[in-house]
């Protein structure tokens, strides 16, 4: 079958709206040009509004899409992810029936590709690749779904990874001595580092050193603690859901962890303390509405200001990674506690808590200035706040906010608030795995 391709809209002057993400009323336009317009328009927010700190890979793909030729994987892999989008979010089925056609078709040719990879296609591969990964996230992730739940919570992580494939293209493009896109490079590697903290999965060692990727300063520092991080969850997450009681072995490993996971909470609360003061956020606090019992009682509510949506999000991931330190930190203390009456452990346990408390009424305030701030930027009739999140920002809130609403220890009130915005994120970026992580809870941290 061959799938009509749009013409060259970068060269051509294409200039995407950007009011609330719909499709634009251009009946002359076939489908596949609806699909591409809506994929251009959902990655349009400028830079100087979203700030250097937090670029997607998505952000890529444009550029590489106008240097591939027709048929290519590529042009096939978006064209099946736009249409598959674009299928969720508006219900064309006749999208979701050419999505899934042309999706067989691209992985077809990434095989192929992969055969004859060079300087000049291995980024085009790599992209490819990641929406495909995206792909089946909007398609493959429904609540429909009877595969029973794993180690982690999640019924889906031992599927196929595209992501997994991305990041060993990484290392064949160093070790063929190809020319590097720094950028993309980095943005796919933090997609993938954040899938395998996700699934409490091992990654491979040559993954891990962020300074050979580009890392540097404050981004560098955060980066090496996120690899513990991605080490600790892959140590824990088998360990503390069978721990023998009766086996001393056991025992000081529940400690081990313990401890490490301690170490660890400890230089990330440093990370924060040590940053420079453009990358510091400001509280304020203004008061709440009069209570629904009628009295002038107020309760005075945190208010975050950033110096970008970009800023927002690396303190965001950066509560996410404390938010499971805590979690695994206080697991490990509960099991320990089990086993005598130390007095220090009911102690500790509290601390994790009150940590976990702090660090999510601050998500929850972060997220809602992403989603002020973006809406600020594409004008008034964005009123309300959880109906029009862009996908460049829903992307960013995405991995935090399924960190936030996966540990148990998060105070319903927080863990409400922030389910219903991973739910808005969900319908902007047409993803059913987000949706059920949302409504059913997909994995346990």
């Amino acid at each position: 079958m061959r799938v009509p391709i749009a013409p060259n809209f970068l060269n051509a002057g294409f200039t995407p709206v950007i009011n609330n993400n719909t499709i634009q009323p251009a009946l002359s336009l076939p489908l596949e040009m609806h699909a591409l317009y809506y994929y251009a328009d959902s990655v349009s927010m400028e830079r100087h509004n979203l700030g250097d700190a937090c670029y997607e890979y998505s952000s890529h793909v444009l550029h590489y899409w106008d240097l591939a030729r027709p048929g290519s994987c590529l042009r096939l892999a978006l064209t099946a992810y736009s249409h598959a989008v674009i299928g969720r979010n508006r219900g064309v089925r006749q999208a979701l029936g050419l999505a899934q056609r042309v999706y067989a078709k691209a992985v077809e040719e990434i095989q192929k590709a992969m055969s004859t990879i060079s300087s000049d296609t291995i980024y085009q591969v790599i992209l490819a690749m990641m929406l495909m990964g995206s792909y089946e996230n909007v398609m493959y992730f429904s609540r429909e779904s009877t595969l029973p739940p794993d180690a982690v919570g999640s019924r889906f992580w031992k599927k196929i990874c595209h992501e997994k494939g991305a990041g060993g293209l990484l290392i064949v493009r160093r070790e063929r001595g190809f020319a590097m896109n720094a950028e993309l490079e980095k943005a796919v590697r933090q997609k993938c580092l954040r899938v395998i903290i996700l699934r409490g999965a091992a990654s491979a060692a040559w993954f891990e050193d962020g300074r050979s990727w580009g890392e540097e300063g404050h981004e560098l520092e955060l980066d090496s603690l996120m690899i513990r991080v991605l080490i600790l969850r892959n140590k824990s997450v088998s360990f503390l859901g069978d721990m023998d009681a009766s086996d001393l072995g056991t025992i000081d490993e529940a400690k081990s962890i313990a401890m490490e996971s301690y170490t660890l909470d400890y230089d990330l609360a440093l990370w924060a303390l040590r940053l420079s003061q453009d990358w510091e956020f400001h509280v304020s606090w203004r008061p709440s509405q009069p209570s629904s019992n009628g009295t002038d009682a107020r309760v005075d509510i945190p208010s975050h200001s950033y110096p970008s949506v970009g800023h927002a999000s690396t303190w965001n991931r950066y509560r996410a990674l404390r938010l499971i330190t805590n979690s695994i930190q206080k697991r490990a203390l509960c099991a320990l506690r089990s086993l005598s009456n130390d007095a220090f452990l009911v102690t500790d346990i509290q601390r994790c808590q009150d940590n976990i408390d702090k660090l999510a009424v601050d998500l929850c305030r972060g997220a809602e200035f992403s989603i002020t701030r973006q809406n600020t930027a594409r004008g008034s009739e964005a009123s309300t706040l959880l109906n029009v999140i862009h996908p460049s920002v829903a992307a960013l809130l995405a991995w935090p906010l399924t960190v936030a609403v996966s540990v148990d220890a998060v105070r319903l009130s927080e863990k409400t608030w922030l389910k219903g915005v991973l739910k808005a994120v969900a319908r902007s970026l047409g993803h059913t795995q987000l949706e059920s992580v949302s409504d059913e809870g997909e994995y346990d941290i």
